[in-house]
């Protein structure tokens, strides 16, 4: 009978290692889930983040170029032409006039 009874109290504490063992291993299972939950909840508040950043650099980009190109606007209508008299202000010339043969 003390055969049979060690057995048992052999297996009983096998049993209660393994429960353990498994309790703990599914304690970890938890934490490991835990932390990939936070980190998947930190990866989309930086992808919000980084969102934000993209539109305020494309808004950025877009009042940048519209500003060259008013600027640029501006300055060519201001420029002036010096080929040919060319958008230049208008001059008074004086004509010499000789004396034809024919008078």
């Amino acid at each position: 009978m003390s055969d049979l009874t060690n057995k048992d109290a052999e297996q009983d504490t096998k049993i209660a290692v393994m429960d353990s063992t498994i309790e703990n291993s599914i304690r970890r299972i938890e934490m490991v889930h835990k932390r990939v939950d936070d980190t998947n909840e930190e990866l989309e508040k930086l992808r919000g983040r980084i969102r934000t950043l993209e539109k305020w650099v494309a808004g950025a980009g877009a009042v940048i170029a519209a500003a060259t190109f008013i600027i640029g606007i501006a300055v060519s209508t201001e420029s002036k032409e010096i080929d040919h008299g060319r958008n230049d202000t208008t001059k008074q010339e004086i004509l010499l006039q000789l004396p034809s043969n024919r008078d």
